[in-house]
Parts: structure tokens; C-alpha cells; sequence
């Protein structure tokens, strides 16, 4: 049985790591930043699987104060990372919940 047409998948992780199965091809959704006490998160979406991959974008929660979330939605169509996403905290990151699609690949 396959995946219903528009959904998709989340993960929710607390310190810099990959976003489902690392270095698979996956397709990102929009994501969800939580910010510590200190400032508003700003982490890094790359391409790869660890954080030496090429940046593909940056998250964003510049309109949430410390202690707060923001959930973005990048685009209308999901972000494709072909090397897997590894997601990079900055200081001011508690936590990142991606929504994302993980493209199946036949042997």
C-alpha cells in the first residue's frame, strides 16, 4: 500500500543531526523551530548527511522572541535535498521538527 497523495512525515530532533535516513534522498516539507531562552533559532537545513554538506537554506524564526516556536512552510512545493538533510543548530536552537517526504529508491 502506498502513501496518500500530500502527506508526509516529521521528525522532531534536539541538538544538530540528520533529518530521517541519512544520506538518502528527501524532500522538505516545511519545518518547525523552537528557540531557547537566549534568542530566536536560526539552524541550518544542508545538503548531506553530516555538517560538512553544502547549506541549502536556513531556517528562520527571526519573528519569534526567546522561548518561542515558528513553523515555515519554504515554499508551495517541498525543498528537494538529494544527499539527505542534516539539520545544524545554531546557539540560540532548542529544538527543529522537519515535515518531509523520504524518496523511495527500487533496488
Amino acid at each position: 500500500m502506498g502513501y496518500l497523495p500530500y502527506s508526509c512525515g516529521w521528525q522532531r530532533i534536539t541538538s544538530s543531526g540528520a533529518i530521517s535516513d541519512s544520506g538518502k534522498p528527501i524532500l522538505i516539507c516545511g519545518y518547525n523551530t523552537e528557540s531557547n531562552s537566549s534568542g530566536a533559532a536560526s539552524p541550518y537545513f544542508l545538503n548531506g548527511s553530516s555538517g560538512t554538506g553544502s547549506i541549502a537554506f536556513r531556517g528562520d524564526n527571526s519573528q519569534g522572541a526567546a522561548s518561542q516556536s515558528r513553523t515555515v512552510v519554504p515554499s508551495a512545493l517541498p525543498v528537494m535535498l538529494s544527499n539527505g538533510c542534516y539539520v545544524s543548530f545554531d546557539a540560540d536552537t532548542a529544538a527543529v521538527t522537519a515535515f518531509y517526504i523520504l524518496q523511495s529508491v527500487s533496488s
